[in-house]
């Protein structure tokens, strides 16, 4: 009934890699080691015995866990701090007959627009996703095949020849005889 034999069910073929407490794992290294070998296997050998779940922890962690997303908020928070001071300190340079004070407000208003504009650019960034832009592609081809068939039909059309129509090369030459 079952088409494995015995003999292969009981094979081992897994060998826990060997943990040595002396030597310290240099992850940068083995980690960019592991990945060349992955994407050009022959160039250089990869030691399989060594532990990638040192590499892998950062990515089977959760990303929403209260650690990370405080780490995330912290970085950000120093960012626009960082943003904040190089603001001031390049207003600071730049005086140009300005006191400080006005100097250091200017700075704070030229801070808070490129924090909205980086807002805005995010929540555009976010709408823009792989089917909104499928869709609005296909609306531009849609309008653009319209477009030509209306041009193609203008161009078609011929008009009966009556006496309230003007058509430039007879008409022209039917007033000048």
């Amino acid at each position: 009934m079952l088409d494995t034999t015995p003999e292969t069910v009981r094979e081992i073929t897994y060998k826990p890699p060997v943990f040595s407490d002396t030597v310290p794992l240099d992850s940068a290294v083995t980690e960019k080691a592991y990945l060349r070998t992955l994407f050009n296997p022959s160039a250089i050998p990869f030691d399989p015995s060594a532990p990638m779940e040192v590499h892998l922890s950062k990515e089977l962690s959760n990303p929403h866990s209260r650690a990370k997303k405080q780490a995330r908020w912290q970085a950000a928070m120093k960012r626009k701090h960082t943003l904040f001071k190089r603001f001031i300190a390049q207003e600071l340079m730049n005086l140009n007959g300005r006191s400080v004070r006005d100097a250091r407000a200017e700075a704070a208003f030229k801070y808070r627009q490129k924090l909205e504009e980086e807002r805005r650019a995010e929540k555009k960034r976010r709408w823009l996703t792989k089917d909104r832009v499928a869709k609005l592609e296909r609306k531009a081809k849609r309008k653009a095949r319209k477009a030509e068939k209306q041009k193609e039909k203008l161009n078609l059309l011929v008009l009966r020849d009556a006496p309230n129509q003007f058509i430039p090369g007879k008409s022209a030459k039917r007033q000048e005889a």
